[in-house]
């Protein structure tokens, strides 16, 4: 099964070791729905990221299996037990296509990039 959602916009957090990835409309309200992606290179974590969302079902630290971005889809799939696959539609990148493709590539090394021409 997969978990698709559409939000407005993609947000990306560089600090130092720390990367983040936010999907998400405008988060005003605390229950507004969301998808996040985390990942730290400060100590060594097998390669792991911390996915986050409104929905509890898709929470935890888990390696990816596989990933894709086009110019506003991504697409993901992680787990152990139970593999979540989520589809994430969006329409605007707060600092830029690259610096979306820079992050989600340091995170997720098997990335795969589909070019639109």
């Amino acid at each position: 099964m997969i978990s698709e959602f559409d939000f407005k916009k993609a947000s990306i957090s560089i600090e130092g070791d720390y990367y983040q990835v936010l999907f998400h409309d405008d988060l005003d309200a605390e229950d507004e729905p969301y998808f996040m992606i985390q990942a730290q290179f400060e100590v060594p974590d097998r390669g792991e990221c911390y996915f986050e969302s409104h929905r509890e079902e898709l929470i935890g630290h888990n390696r990816a299996i596989s990933a894709s971005l086009s110019k506003n889809v991504f697409r993901v799939s992680y787990g152990q037990q139970r593999t979540n696959n989520v589809l994430v539609r969006f329409s605007e990148i707060d600092d830029g296509y690259d610096r979306l493709v820079s992050a989600l590539t340091r995170m997720i090394p098997i990335i795969s990039m589909e070019i639109e021409i």
